[in-house]
């Protein structure tokens, strides 16, 4: 999930060179971001909804799933990134 849509670039300069998608996370780990969000929508769609009732049963379960899906992308990318 954490590649998801990676151009090879480091986030310093994927904003140089995408900065439409920069605005869109106020250029903060945009390439994290946006894998977290590919990867989220992709999750939601009606093909996966067996595997989404598995992973969670409840609204709550929902919401802390997805937050430990971002916090953990975001957590690496972080500690990978060479800015």
């Amino acid at each position: 999930m954490h590649d998801a849509d990676h151009v090879g670039l480091p986030n310093a300069l994927l904003q140089l060179e995408n900065p439409t998608l920069a605005s869109t996370y106020q250029n903060k780990s945009i390439a994290e971001q946006n894998s977290v969000d590919l990867c989220w929508d992709l999750l939601m769609e009606d093909d996966f909804k067996d595997l989404r009732r598995t992973i969670y049963g409840t609204v709550e379960e929902l919401h802390r799933f997805r937050n430990l899906v971002v916090n953990s992308i975001l957590a690496t990318g972080r500690s990978c990134a060479s800015v």
